[in-house]
């Protein structure tokens, strides 16, 4: 099955990612997510989300939103 995922960094680190069926669903929580401010020691720092297409995921291993 292809599928979206959303992937947020974190200071070039990569936080979370989710699988998507719908592109639609993935760009709504990437311009939702996408420089929102976290504050962490010492410093506040912003996410940077974007979608990504990717092929051959197995929906038996996989939580697909």
């Amino acid at each position: 099955m292809t599928v979206f995922l959303l992937i947020c960094y974190l200071n070039s680190n990569i936080d979370d990612k989710i699988h998507f069926k719908n592109v639609n669903d993935c760009i709504f929580y990437a311009e939702r997510l996408n420089k929102q401010m976290i504050s962490v020691p010492e410093k506040v720092e912003s996410y940077q989300c974007m979608c990504k297409l990717v092929s051959k995921v197995d929906i038996k291993k996989v939580k697909v939103y």
